[in-house]
């Protein structure tokens, strides 16, 4: 093979001009988390020795010219000292406050959040003003139409004015807003907005619902009139949840905001509020001129609405989460002036708008304030584990640092700034050679990389010790669980990486998804059998899309090794679930063998709803692309369901367009089956949320019996206001044709000639189908406005039937493509993506 790389560097000097920069963001990325320190180290000992490289120069190239892989690190400077000893710091294993790591996620959502009253301070944003033309343009482009002389305020030295109402409020929105610019300038732009409280009214003009001119005169009304309000009432901090203080609520005492799981603040008259904060162990009375969100703001609600109602509302270009609801806001909603006047007397609710963030798939939050406040209300309010949360602006340090050091973690998280906007300037530096992480990437001769030929489930007689493998054997017996699951997924890596053509393991991430590297149910069953030789012995059925990654599979692995080696479900056993399944099939009992099935499912955990199922499996992402709409595809409920069946279809949108694959439970080893069709649809419905999280429009696509899913699902997001594009349904059959009884078990044969794809079908696939041929029944169409494209095959896959062909009884475009009802997504599945593509580029067009 041939790598392509840059010529070595030389020694040259640097051309054209470079402007000084506050602050700068030194980026590196490597293709594994051990080659980072490397990284590092050879960029430090390159620029050592180029004191006359620009450092803003370095950041440029580095941003511009070096491709970015998922494991990143950043660091963050003044000047070119500190800028090295971050770097040296990152080589050696102990990256400081200036440094930061991570790994570049997908699809991961960010939302900005602007702060409310009580974060102004003196002097926030004066050195952003001064460095970044862009953030004084906007703030000073505020501050003209409100005519408060906030610029002079903020550089003086009375902090009681900046606390006062009218002009906290004001400075506020000037600040976020210039802030949100500069943000935009650089390239960091967010997938939706929230704000608390004054906030709001700024994500609500950079979303472009009010233009600048009714934002400042919103923005200042409200300032002005709370501002006018006789001083006095008492807002208090209370460690509670909103249940536990509800009681204690009347026309004195108002619920200003719920921040978080135990977090409130009551409002209102001084006596009546402190009396109902006595009643709790720990609380803190906030310094406030006026008792904001409480029923002391009555008094300025009407003038407020006359203003209000003067103004031009639009609907919003970013999706914006309302704090007044809870919810992401409805276009109607942002633009009632009603709403405002509401907005301003009623509770602030920012828990509820943090978790209808999360559930919308946002992952990364970014407060745009002048300290971190929000921040750490956000990170209370969320379970999300591998969310990140960044604030900008801080009370403390440089801004100009500050911010840098906020793109630092941003960058590390997968949301990579405009690099040349950062730092515009023109000088050329050059760069080092990329540091190779050499390593050795093929294991001990005892475990051959070679796959065996692709064969149906062998019996448990066949799963002895081959030749060759008891050093393996002997080398994980002598290992703790740990290193024992760190040498199974070296193996799982180096053989996947063989299989799929690589040229090392270190090309396959241990948390890398096997179906979105390439691997499909042929190279998966030879992965399974790979892997079973060089183990002596048989793995379980499904055992490669059963566990994702090569981390979970070595897990899996490690715990069958660690059981005794058990035969593999239902390969060629008889007395197993799906071996007595295989013997009534072969001797026409079908009936006994469903109700076999029907009672295993009855045995097996359930869940009626998603919150019984647990962790919901995150999408499977097939192909990318930026086309619209992506497409989300359902596969089939049924024994040979998964992301799998749609790996050849997907080909042909590669580069092109999105496609995503949300999980059907119940058919993984230990996974709960739906108790209704209700569950089933409701889990469904939140993997396709999961697979859309920005907004963009998106197909559902449903094969076989997951089409009857894929139209229960574009239903429920219809009626959420959040509608597909369009329903493409795959050779769906609708159950209750009589007379089908030869086709249904045609049908079951078909499948059963396909076990050996997926390694045999364990009884949890079994059962789960069992448990979704009964729930089908009552999953029929409903009204949708969507178009409904309906693919039938143009061959039977049933020898001997007239009336093999599936009909939809609702409105729909009907289009035959080659094969049969399995081939459509096995050999012919380029031709069946074809037919998809065509209506869906008629379908833009129109």
């Amino acid at each position: 093979h041939t790598i392509l790389e840059e010529a070595p560097a030389q020694d040259l000097p640097p051309t054209d001009t470079e402007p000084d920069a506050p602050a700068v963001v030194w980026p590196l990325s490597a293709r594994s988390a051990q080659a980072l320190p490397a990284q590092a180290e050879r960029l430090h000992t390159f620029l050592a020795d180029r004191p006359g490289l620009h450092p803003a120069a370095v950041a440029r190239a580095l941003g511009t010219r070096r491709t970015a892989f998922d494991h990143r690190a950043a660091v963050t400077g003044t000047d070119r000292d500190g800028l090295l000893a971050a770097l040296r710091a990152l080589a050696t294993g102990a990256p400081g406050p200036t440094a930061a790591t991570g790994r570049a996620r997908s699809g991961t959502r960010t939302a900005f959040l602007f702060t409310g009253q009580g974060a102004q301070r003196l002097g926030m944003g004066l050195e952003l003003r001064s460095r970044y033309r862009v953030f004084a343009e906007a703030f000073d482009a505020i501050d003209a139409r409100l005519g408060l002389d906030l610029a002079g305020i903020l550089a003086g030295d009375d902090a009681g004015t900046v606390h006062r109402t009218q002009y906290a409020q004001t400075a506020l929105f000037a600040y976020e807003v210039a802030l949100f610019r500069l943000l935009d300038s650089f390239g960091v732009r967010p997938d939706a907005l929230a704000g608390h409280s004054v906030g709001e009214l700024a994500a609500a003009h950079v979303a472009g619902v009010l233009d600048l001119d009714d934002a400042c005169t919103l923005v200042a009304a409200r300032g002005r009139l709370m501002q006018a309000l006789p001083e006095g009432g008492a807002m208090v901090a209370v460690q509670a949840t909103e249940g536990e203080v509800r009681p204690l609520l009347d026309d004195r005492v108002g619920l200003a905001a719920v921040n978080g799981p135990r977090a409130v603040v009551l409002s209102g008259e001084e006596k009546a509020v402190l009396a109902a904060a006595g009643e709790f162990a720990r609380t803190r009375r906030l310094t406030v001129s006026h008792a904001f969100h409480s029923p002391l703001m009555d008094g300025m609600l009407g003038e407020f609405r006359a203003v209000a109602e003067k103004l031009t509302f639009n609907r919003p270009d970013i999706p914006l989460v309302s704090a007044l609801t809870g919810r992401p806001a409805r276009d109607e909603e942002l633009c009632d002036p009603g709403y405002w006047v509401r907005h301003v007397r009623e509770t602030v609710r920012f828990a509820d708008a943090v978790a209808a963030l999360t559930g919308s798939g946002v992952g990364r939050f970014v407060e745009l304030g002048p300290d971190a406040v929000l921040t750490g209300l956000a990170r209370e309010c969320t379970e999300a584990g591998d969310a990140v949360f960044v604030a900008p602006g801080r009370r403390h340090g440089s801004e100009p640092t500050t911010l840098m050091s906020a793109l630092a973690h941003l960058y590390a998280d997968g949301l990579t700034p405009d690099w040349a906007a950062l730092f515009p300037g023109t000088a050329r530096a050059e760069l080092p050679t990329y540091a190779f992480h050499r390593t050795r990437y093929w294991l001990n001769a005892d475990l051959a990389l070679t796959a065996g030929p692709l064969a149906e489930p062998q019996p448990a007689a066949a799963a002895r010790e081959p030749a060759g493998t008891e050093p393996l054997r002997q080398r994980l017996a002598g290992l703790p669980q740990a290193g024992q699951e760190a040498l199974l997924t070296d193996v799982v890596r180096a053989r996947t990486a063989a299989i799929l053509g690589h040229t090392g393991p270190e090309a396959v991430e241990p948390d890398a998804v096997f179906l979105e590297i390439g691997m499909d149910s042929v190279s998966a069953a030879e992965l399974r059998n790979s892997l079973g030789a060089a183990l002596g012995t048989a793995l379980p059925a499904g055992a490669v899309f059963d566990h994702r990654t090569p981390a979970a599979l070595a897990a899996a692995l490690r715990g069958q090794l660690a059981g005794g080696a058990p035969h593999p479900d239902g390969a060629g056993d008889l007395e197993s679930v799906s071996g007595l399944v295989r013997r009534a099939a072969a001797d026409g009992k079908m009936a006994q063998a469903i109700e076999l099935l029907r009672t295993v499912a009855g045995i097996l955990p359930g869940f009626s709803s998603p919150d019984g199922l647990g962790d919901i499996t995150a999408p499977v992402r097939l192909a990318g692309g930026d086309a619209a709409p992506r497409l989300v595809c359902l596969p089939s409920p049924m024994a040979l369901g998964g992301a799998h069946q749609y790996a050849r279809f997907a080909r042909h949108f590669q580069g092109r367009r999105d496609v995503l694959v949300p999980a059907v439970p119940g058919f993984g080893p230990g996974e709960a089956l739906p108790l209704s069709v209700d569950a089933a649809v409701d889990v469904i419905v939140e993997g396709i949320r999961r697979a859309c999280p920005d907004g963009r429009p998106y197909v559902l696509v449903g094969y076989s019996s997951g089409g009857q899913f894929a139209h229960a699902a574009a239903e429920i997001m219809e009626k959420a206001g959040q509608p597909a594009s369009g329903v493409v349904l795959l050779d769906t059959y609708l159950p209750g044709d009589d007379g089908k009884d030869e086709l249904w078990r045609q049908m079951f044969d078909g499948m059963l000639d396909r076990e050996s794809s997926l390694g045999g079908f364990g009884t949890a696939r079994l059962a789960a189908m069992s448990r979704y041929s009964d729930l089908i029944q009552d999953c029929l169409p409903g009204a949708l406005a969507a178009p409904v494209l309906f693919v039938r095959p143009g061959e039977s896959f049933a020898a001997g039937t007239d009336d093999w062909r599936a009909h939809w009884p609702a409105a729909h475009e009907p289009v035959d493509v080659p094969g049969t009802h399995f081939t459509m997504l096995e050999e012919f599945a380029d031709a069946t993506a074809a037919a998809v593509e065509a209506w869906l580029t008629r379908a833009t067009a129109g």
